[in-house]
């Protein structure tokens, strides 16, 4: 293993990257979801849309209204993931429902 500036190595920076970079795969594929569902329902509809974790195979999906998600996308620092996952992503929750969680982007530390 290649150590890095900062002491961590390079297997531990590219798999923080890879899992970075699936999460927010996830999150483009909901935007293009939600940007779809405005055409044909109303931001009260209710949608099942992927979590946007940092589990790189992550499979889970969450539900909440368009206006759930629109509300917590606003901030481009948070992400919505599913209840199970939110206290095993690397970042902080700051909110948590029955249905869903958000966790805060900005304490990411890469791994």
């Amino acid at each position: 293993m290649t150590a890095r500036a900062g002491g961590r190595d390079e297997s531990t920076v590219d798999a923080a990257y890879a899992r970075l970079g699936a999460a927010i795969a996830r999150a483009d594929e909901n935007r293009a979801l939600v940007t779809e569902a405005y055409k044909i329902t109303s931001p009260q509809t209710a949608l099942t849309l992927r979590c946007e974790c940092m589990h790189r195979l992550c499979t889970e999906v969450v539900v909440l209204t368009l206006e759930e998600y629109e509300d917590i996308t606003a901030d481009p620092a948070q992400a919505v993931v599913a209840p199970s996952h939110a206290d095993v992503d690397e970042r902080e929750v700051v909110k948590r429902t029955s249905r869903f969680s958000v966790v805060e982007e900005g304490s990411f530390e890469g791994g």
